[in-house]
């Protein structure tokens, strides 16, 4: 800065220190689905001329399934078909046809020389034979002579306003023949952005929200709430009013609430706040298929893509998925590096079932289901079919129980684990709360198997209750340094907080002075998460080094427009297997078992 005038100036100068804030590591973002029929919002008619298809589309109001024009909505019906199907009025192919269309008994045959004669009662016109055929088919290409022809007739029997009963009828006039006609909507899921709620009481009104959301956007506001209002948002306010009050939208509701999917949704939020969740994001998508792929369009934001937006996300959780759903979770979790994704297992296992493949271990997996006490809002009885010695070892419910994936409860456990001890405290050996019990008992035998897959298995003990008895992630076989779910999880946790909390550096000079700033702002936050108790060491350079120098940094690098951080940091991870050795020792020799 320069000064030219005499006189006192003030100058704020950099403190130094950045300091780099820890992203959030439990703040789950849940994903659900229901089944969807969209509601029909236009008709497709598919027409060929012999050589190409075309198709058109027109709103239902005019047109039905079965190609049948709306009687009250003739001229509509025929004006939207037109602009459909881009039916220029000198492309007739039949002059006859067009004529019974609008109400005239035409006779077509020979006329004078050269000459085709039209006649209607006792009125007659006659055009040239090499533009109109005897059979009353217009066989020129010539737009002005088709052109002429249509006007010499209009002005004798008017041709203008055809009432066509079918598509078909108005279709041939112009050379196609009907194929089809089938309903089509604009979009084949039915999806709103997710909404972060933070207890019980918000998730349930945001559900009421959405329900008459989907009403209004799926029916008639009118026969919701007998009465017709124009506004989206006053229409949507009408109905939540009207589902703590009418009957028949109660039911509606619970009804929703009870499908399959959509209670596995529900019961997994739930068990997310009854195990100590905070803050989570909800998100309902409607699909017309529950097995199709939750990686929809990206640009649309569907699906798993619904959730790009929403930054302080650290796990995906969707109860209930088929296989191959999971396995898209897994592997979005896995591209993006910057969530986890908690898995169900099914309901009653063996421990050989198959499991997702994970390279990094950004995923695990929990079984067997748990139960639940019934919601009094729930209708109907739960549909669980298992067949062969699997329906032997699962636990049955009694009547007031329902069976839910453990996911969400899981996420809640997550939680509650990183508030109380922080993130580098393994998920488990943890009371699973909210429950009334196991869909299957696991013993400490059988759990080998399932535990040396990455498989982690909540059991019953006596006098402890229920509980998470494993920490390992799906990287279990692939890669095991990534086996435990707490090494993951703090690797997210430092590696997205450094990122976030080093923006500033992006076009700063790259010189040993911004060395030097990162070096002393990613040490100053190491030095936090190891006194935290997240780092191995009984110092600070035995639980991690940052080095940023001429070495890290060689010329071309530089030249590059890079600038690059080395870090290396020593995590702790749980003692999965606690041993004693235990001996009898007489004074001066110790002999071990």
């Amino acid at each position: 800065m320069e000064y030219h005038t005499p006189g006192v100036y003030i100058r704020e100068v950099d403190s130094g220190a950045k300091p780099i804030a820890s992203v959030a590591t439990s703040i789950p973002g849940f994903l659900g689905m229901f089944p969807f029929t969209p509601p029909t919002d236009a008709i497709a008619i598919t027409g060929t001329d012999g050589v190409k298809t075309v198709t058109g589309k027109v709103i239902p109001q005019l047109v039905d399934t079965k190609g049948g024009i709306a009687a009250a909505a003739t001229a509509d019906a025929v004006t939207a078909l037109t602009e459909a199907f881009r039916l220029k009025k000198n492309a007739v192919k039949d002059l006859k046809a067009l004529l019974e269309l609008n109400g005239h008994k035409a006779t077509i045959g020979k006329g004078g020389k050269g000459k085709t004669k039209v006649t209607v009662g006792k009125e007659s016109v006659e055009i040239a034979e090499k533009v109109l055929s005897a059979e009353g088919k217009v066989i020129s290409d010539d737009e002005a002579a088709v052109e002429d022809l249509l006007n010499t007739v209009h002005a004798a029997f008017p041709i203008d306003k055809p009432k066509p009963k079918t598509a078909k009828d108005l279709l041939e006039v112009y050379g196609y023949e009907f194929q089809s006609a089938r309903g089509t909507a604009m979009l084949s899921e039915y999806s709103v952005p997710p909404w972060p709620i933070t207890n019980k009481s918000e998730f349930f009104r945001w559900l009421q929200s959405y329900f008459a959301q989907y009403l209004v956007e799926t029916r008639s506001i009118e026969d919701l709430v007998g009465e017709q209002i124009d506004d989206p948002d006053d229409a949507a306010d009408a109905v939540f009013e009207a589902l703590a009050q009418d009957d028949t939208l109660k039911t509606e509701f619970r009804q929703f609430l009870s499908q399959p999917s959509i209670f596995a949704f529900v019961a997994g939020v739930n068990g997310f706040y009854d195990n100590g969740g905070g803050k989570c994001y909800v998100y309902i998508m409607g699909v017309q298929n529950m097995e199709c792929s939750i990686r929809e369009n990206q640009a649309d934001k569907l699906g798993l893509y619904a959730f790009d937006d929403v930054d302080d996300m650290a796990l995906h959780v969707s109860p209930g998925l088929t296989f191959n759903q999971q396995r898209e979770m897994l592997e979005h979790c896995e591209t993006r590096k910057d969530r986890f994704a908690l898995l169900d297992g099914p309901i009653v296992s063996l421990g050989d079932m198959d499991i997702q493949a994970s390279d990094k271990g950004y995923g695990a997996l929990y079984v067997p289901w748990l139960k639940v006490t019934k919601p009094s809002w729930y209708e109907g009885a739960q549909d669980i079919k298992i067949s062969g010695p699997l329906r032997r070892k699962m636990i049955k419910k009694d009547k007031m129980e329902l069976y839910v994936p453990p996911s969400g409860h899981m996420a809640g456990l997550y939680a509650r684990v990183d508030t109380d001890r922080g993130v580098h405290k393994a998920p488990a050996n943890e009371i699973v709360m909210g429950i009334t019990g196991l869909s299957q008992n696991i013993n400490a035998i059988e759990q080998g198997q399932y535990n040396d897959r990455g498989i982690n298995v909540i059991r019953t003990f006596k006098d402890r209750g229920t509980r998470c008895w494993g920490a390992r992630t799906l990287a279990t076989k692939s890669d095991p340094s990534w086996k435990y779910i707490n090494v993951r999880r703090l690797f997210i946790m430092i590696e997205q907080s450094i990122m976030q909390g080093m923006q500033w550096a992006v076009f700063e000079p790259n010189d040993h002075t911004l060395w030097k700033k990162l070096t002393r702002d990613v040490r100053s936050y190491l030095m936090r998460v190891w006194r935290s108790g997240a780092l191995f060491g009984a110092s600070p350079d035995e639980a991690f080094y940052v080095k940023c120098d001429d070495e890290t940094n060689p010329r071309y690098l530089i030249d590059a427009g890079q600038v690059n951080v080395q870090i290396g940091i020593c995590p702790v991870k749980p003692a999965e297997f606690v041993i004693f050795s235990i001996g009898q020792w007489d004074g001066g020799a110790l002999i071990e078992e």
